[in-house]
């Protein structure tokens, strides 16, 4: 059974894994304006410009997928520790309202039946998390292109940091309810 003492461990765990990810990006924007390739004299402006632009977005395509697996793991844990086994999602799908949901949707739905939501007025996170998720399918669907995933009117910048605000958010606003004896 899952205890508010653990909640608040895999919650506290998951924030620090997300720190880390804070860390790493703010180190790499550091570098960016870096010469990375000064001692490559047979390379030119452009080309530097061009290979610190490809490692930049395959930076944030990484980190969007680790931010998910945080999320994930975080979510697969307290499923774990409530229901006392491991998620099954072929086996959830069995039931018709889970059908057309996603593994995360799923979870969600699973741990909100019982002692897991978010807090009041932090609704619309959940919807936030699922597009998180959705992005970071097609990431992975469409060869790993962060290009592939940045929305109109967006850089690969601003679309991580919308991505890195979710996760932070939804981490944030995850409550636990005291189950009612």
């Amino acid at each position: 059974m899952l205890t508010k003492e653990d909640f608040k461990k895999l919650k506290k765990e998951a924030k620090h894994e997300i720190a880390l990810i804070e860390q790493e990006v703010q180190n790499l924007q550091q570098k960016i304006d870096s010469p990375l390739h000064e001692k490559d004299k047979l390379r030119n402006d452009e080309e530097v410009k061009h290979l610190t632009r490809n490692r930049k977005e395959r930076k944030y395509s990484s980190w969007t997928i680790e931010l998910c697996t945080i999320i994930e793991d975080l979510l697969n844990h307290l499923y774990q520790q409530t229901y006392q086994k491991k998620f099954n999602s072929i086996q959830l799908m069995k039931n018709p309202a889970y059908r057309s949901l996603s593994n995360i949707e799923i979870l969600q739905a699973e741990l909100k039946s019982q002692h897991l939501s978010p807090k009041s007025g932090e609704e619309n996170v959940e919807q936030e998390i699922a597009k998180v998720f959705q992005l970071r399918n097609k990431l992975i669907h469409s060869n790993f292109s962060y290009a592939s995933v940045i929305r109109e009117n967006h850089d690969a910048q601003q679309e991580f940091e919308f991505i890195l605000d979710t996760v932070k958010k939804y981490r944030k606003y995850l409550k636990y309810n005291q189950p009612e004896n």
